[in-house]
């Protein structure tokens, strides 16, 4: 009876650790779960083990009692059942000694559950490490993703950098030009200002000079007329002069006075319909001046000039053809040691200065058409026509 019940308690033993085992190894995903379940499945084995001890112990202390009560009242009333009843048991007892054969069951069964357990254990290791693997590739993969952005945006960076720097610079270059364009043709417009302005000034107070020498002259001729005996009458003309204005020596000039009025006679009564303009050439002929001697011009002098293909006459305020803005060729003069006028650039070779030009000097060069105002710097001319409007 002690056997059977060993045997139940076993079985009972093995049944309890194969139930409590399999779904642990089952139920575990990774390898920390595994060993919870693990844990969960010896404690559960263990309390099982407890109890069925506990509930064989009850069992063989009742199955006692009860298979000695019962020897007791059948020996009591037959005793020749002694046999059979020893029979019936000793084949209960063997039939339940015959099955401690499921030791080796039991002991299969707990080696199958640890293999499992390990298989799982491993599975899932095997699956955590794989994860680990392929999240470090990912993240690999991120980071060389992120650094190629960010040189490529480094370079986009700097490219745009250079590209804004570049346009600034042209711009720059573009606005200074601009401004040393404007700088020059401010310069020259108020140069040509200031010649015109000094040339009108001269030709105003050569006028003025001019205006009191005839007019010192006329008073001389006045007097040295009424003190003078008229014998025109009791003299007899064999030979009159032929009045030939224009025979005399020709001188061409330009002309850079203001615009004035030319005189179709010598009276200068009739004004051509021609006037003198500044800057243009002119053909002048100072040996043929004569003086007027009627009209509102009568005492001024009266030049014989060819313009434009006429014979005219200019009113001038002395002999001399510069004083009158008639300026011969390969004429110059210095103003200032900066300053110089003449109708002859001041890089021909005829020019002579009694000292070397000075940096920021300035050159008026009048020709028929316009004026060329040169500027000079370091040996080196720079130069800025202007023509006349026509």
């Amino acid at each position: 009876m002690g056997n059977k019940l060993k045997a139940i308690s076993k079985i009972s033993v093995a049944l309890a650790l194969l139930g409590a085992a399999v779904p642990a190894v089952e139920a575990a995903p990774t390898a920390m779960a595994a060993k919870k379940a693990t844990k969960k499945a010896k404690k559960s084995t263990k309390k099982v083990v407890k109890k069925s001890t506990k509930k064989a112990k009850k069992a063989k202390k009742t199955t006692k009692k009860k298979a000695t009560k019962k020897v007791v009242k059948k020996t009591a009333a037959k005793k020749p059942a002694k046999k059979s009843v020893k029979k019936t048991t000793k084949k209960s007892v063997k039939k339940v000694t015959k099955k401690p054969v499921a030791k080796k069951s039991v002991k299969k069964a707990v080696k199958k559950a640890a293999a499992k357990r390990a298989a799982a254990k491993k599975a899932a290791a095997k699956k955590a490490a794989a994860k680990k693997a392929a999240a470090k590739r990912a993240a690999a993969k991120k980071a060389t993703a992120k650094k190629a952005a960010a040189k490529k945006a480094a370079t986009d960076k700097a490219a745009a950098d250079k590209a804004a720097a570049d346009k600034a610079a042209a711009d720059k270059a573009a606005a200074d030009k601009a401004a040393a364009d404007k700088a020059a043709a401010d310069k020259a417009a108020a140069d040509k200002a200031a010649a015109d302005k000094a040339a009108a000034d001269k030709a105003a107070a050569d006028k003025a000079a001019a205006d009191k020498a005839a007019a010192d002259k006329a008073a001389a001729s006045s007097n040295s007329e009424s003190a003078t005996v008229d014998s025109s009458s009791s003299s007899e003309t064999t030979n009159p002069t032929v009045d030939t204005p224009f025979a005399g020596k020709a001188v061409h000039t330009i002309y850079t006075g203001t615009t004035t009025y030319l005189y179709t006679t010598k009276d200068l009564t009739t004004i051509a319909t021609t006037p003198l303009q500044v800057d243009t050439s002119v053909i002048a002929y100072p040996d043929g001046i004569t003086t007027a001697l009627t009209g509102k011009n009568a005492g001024y002098p009266a030049m014989p000039v060819t313009y434009k293909g006429q014979n005219l006459y200019l009113k001038v305020t002395s002999n001399s053809l510069t004083s009158n803005g008639l300026w011969p060729d390969g004429y110059y003069y210095a103003l200032t040691d900066t300053t110089f006028y003449g109708v002859v650039k001041p890089t021909d070779p005829s020019v002579k200065l009694d000292a070397p030009f000075l940096n920021g000097s300035t050159w008026y060069y009048y020709f028929d058409g316009g004026v060329t105002i040169y500027s000079y710097q370091n040996n080196v001319w720079t130069s800025n026509t202007f023509l006349n409007a026509q």
